[in-house]
């Protein structure tokens, strides 16, 4: 199966996604300013609607300040540089957030609310640089 290359950058989400607990959304930031204004461009939205994996591949480990999910007891853990972490499996979307941010995101099909994403491959690959790539289902 062919892995569709998002982009490269530091593996972040909003913190309403936390507070909601529905882990539904990522993006990446720039190595050099990882909690810049901006996020880096992703591919292009013909993944839109399309089902499958997002996959963050570690190309360096660094240390995550997130506290984590402390309801949950949930926290940052460093992975292994190489290592591909399955975020989670759903359909694609993207949304742009009110700060303008465009994040993408997988919505599962089986209705729920929370944890559209794995939250603790989420908090394992949070801050990381990583390859963002998505693997479309057969």
């Amino acid at each position: 199966m062919r892995l569709n290359l998002i982009g490269t950058g530091i593996l972040n989400w909003p913190t309403t996604e936390r507070v909601n607990d529905r882990y539904g959304i990522v993006a990446l930031w720039p190595q050099d300013d990882p909690y810049g204004q901006a996020p880096l461009p992703m591919a292009p939205k013909p993944l839109d609607g399309v089902r499958g994996q997002l996959i963050a591949k570690v190309l360096e480990t660094r240390e995550s300040t997130h506290i984590g999910d402390l309801f949950r007891k949930i926290y940052p853990v460093t992975p292994e540089v190489g290592e591909e972490i399955v975020l989670g499996e759903g359909v694609v979307f993207y949304q742009m957030e009110a700060d303008g941010r465009t994040y993408i995101g997988l919505k599962p099909e089986d209705g729920r609310s929370n944890d559209w994403m794995d939250p603790k491959k989420l908090y394992r690959a949070h801050a990381q640089y990583v390859e963002l790539y998505f693997k479309k289902s057969e």
